[in-house]
C-alpha cells in the first residue's frame, strides 16, 4: 500500500517542479516575424493568395484556397498553413517561395510560431 502512495508522492513533486512554458506574444515575437518575412507578398498592398498578414484580425481570417482551410487552427500547429508552408521541405510548396530572392524563415522562428499556435494563437 506504501508503493502506491510513495509514486504519488514522487510525481506531485516532479509535476511541481516544472513550469509552465512563458506565453509567446503575438505583438512582440510573431507579428515582427510576419513583418520581416512576409509582408512584402501578403501585405496590405500585394495580398498574394488573398493572404494578408499585417494585423491579427487579417492572419485569423486569411484563408488557404482551394477549400478555405484557415490559416491558423488555434492550439494545432500540424493544421496551421501558416507553420505548414513555413516549414516543409517540398520547394514548390515552402514560402517564402524559391523563386524569390528571400531567406528562408529559421528554425527558431518557425519553432515559436509552433509554439504560439501550440497556446492557442492568441492576440497578445
Amino acid at each position: 500500500m506504501r508503493l502506491p502512495l510513495l509514486i504519488l508522492l514522487a510525481s506531485l513533486l516532479v509535476s511541481c517542479g516544472k513550469k509552465a512554458p512563458e506565453p509567446i506574444s503575438y505583438r512582440e515575437q510573431i507579428q515582427p516575424i510576419l513583418n520581416t518575412r512576409c509582408i512584402s507578398c501578403h501585405g496590405d498592398q500585394r495580398a498574394e493568395g488573398d493572404i494578408v498578414l499585417t494585423s491579427y484580425e487579417s492572419l485569423m481570417a486569411s484563408r488557404i484556397k482551394p477549400g478555405k482551410k484557415p490559416l491558423v487552427v488555434p492550439e494545432s500547429y500540424p493544421k496551421s498553413w501558416l507553420y505548414i508552408l513555413c516549414s516543409t521541405d517540398q520547394a514548390h510548396y515552402r514560402m517564402p517561395p524559391d523563386t524569390l530572392d528571400l531567406t528562408l524563415l529559421p528554425k527558431a522562428e518557425i519553432a515559436l510560431i509552433a509554439d504560439w499556435i501550440t497556446q492557442g494563437a492568441k492576440n497578445n
